[in-house]
């Protein structure tokens, strides 16, 4: 029973640490139009994390400014003046030149997007960046061949290409598409070295879930691969940073191309919000405080993506009607545009409950 009320703890805590970094990140989007909206001399109304009811609220008697905390964190915004209507009132959003309202609008990505390369670059330069591991080298059928590769050996680059997580490892992609030789650099007691590796027969042995093993025999480098963690100097890993971040970036696209193109489904794919603070918690359980910072990291980073979409009532669809305000000198009915917006949100929420329903098996077996 101890037992599980500790797990029961622990899966609480987690879920909670998940929704608070969920909504740190949204605190730091919104932070980014409310600070470049003050900065530029827009009239805010409100500064909110989450929807729904408030469950606090406090007004500047300075400002008039209204700063809220309501009860559903799926979210939050910075409300102003005139934001979806036309207003009268000085500072108001669209009586704002057009390049001012667009550089208020991408603050939040911005912001998110500064936010995600520093914590993953933190991440990486303490923790360190996830790399192929060689665990076990199998023994080649000729007794002349010569193995280069040592056992701790993390592989960092093959044929002049670096080796990188997220979308895959690719090593194994890198490793099958190399010839009979390769050039490759490997983190061998901590130093990178470059060693020469060819293909060769080699003996492997499978165990079946019974126990029996079997012998069998391929053509390739002779490595059993596993993972660990290679700590970056500071430079080396603001830049994987910016690659683990374009990889999300890919790796969303394909996603979402992959739905339109029915190559993924919906179930076991794509989560709603409270499929994503599982998986977030998941990996808070697992990893610990390297957890929290990749949670963090990964968080901040699909915040900022995913409000760049110009999809209604994210930040890039409202960056898109004023693009067109300024092409046309004249923007779209005001009306309009609310309605496209209010449409907008209600899709997107319709759509992560969906996916949350349809995943209920999947965040059941995540704890």
């Amino acid at each position: 029973m101890s037992f599980l009320i500790g797990s029961a703890g622990q899966v609480a805590l987690s879920i909670f640490v998940a929704i608070i970094a969920l909504m740190v990140m949204i605190l730091v989007h919104e932070s980014g139009h409310y600070l470049l909206g003050k900065a530029l001399k827009f009239k805010i109304n409100e500064f909110s994390i989450g929807f729904g009811p408030k469950l606090f609220s406090k007004k500047s008697e300075k400002t008039g400014e209204v700063f809220s905390i309501r009860a559903v964190p799926l979210g939050g915004f910075c409300a102003f003046e005139g934001e979806d209507a036309d207003s009268a009132v000085e500072g108001s959003f669209n009586s704002q030149k057009p390049w001012k309202r667009i550089v208020v609008l991408l603050a939040g990505v911005t912001f998110n997007f500064i936010s995600a390369v520093l914590i993953l670059t933190v991440l990486f330069a303490t923790y360190g960046y996830t790399l192929p591991k060689i665990v076990d080298l199998n023994v080649p059928t000729d007794s002349a061949f010569v193995q280069n590769f040592e056992e701790g050996d993390l592989i960092y680059q093959v044929d002049g290409k670096n080796v990188y997580s997220v979308i895959e490892t690719n090593i194994s992609t890198l490793l099958s598409g190399a010839g009979e030789t390769a050039e490759v650099v490997v983190i061998r007691n901590g130093e990178k070295v470059s060693v020469t590796v060819q293909k060769g027969e080699f003996e492997s042995k499978t165990v079946d879930k019974d126990g029996n093993e079997t012998d069998s025999k391929y053509h390739g480098f002779g490595i059993n691969i596993g993972y660990a963690y290679y700590r970056m100097d500071l430079f080396e890993a603001l830049g994987r940073s910016f690659i683990f971040i374009w990889q999300l970036v890919i790796l969303t696209f394909k996603t979402i191309g992959g739905l339109f193109t029915g190559a993924v489904g919906l179930k076991g794919s794509v989560g709603g919000t409270v499929t994503s603070v599982a998986a977030m918690g998941k990996i808070t359980m697992t990893l610990g405080f390297r957890g929290v910072l990749l949670m963090f990291g990964i968080m901040s980073a699909s915040v900022a993506l995913m409000n760049a979409l110009p999809f209604p009532a994210l930040d890039g669809c409202r960056v898109i009607f004023v693009l067109i305000e300024m092409i046309f000198r004249k923007p779209v009915n005001r009306k309009v545009e609310a309605i496209i917006h209010t449409v907008g949100i209600v899709i997107l929420f319709a759509f992560a409950i969906l996916c949350d329903i349809l995943n209920l098996g999947t965040i059941a077996r995540l704890f």
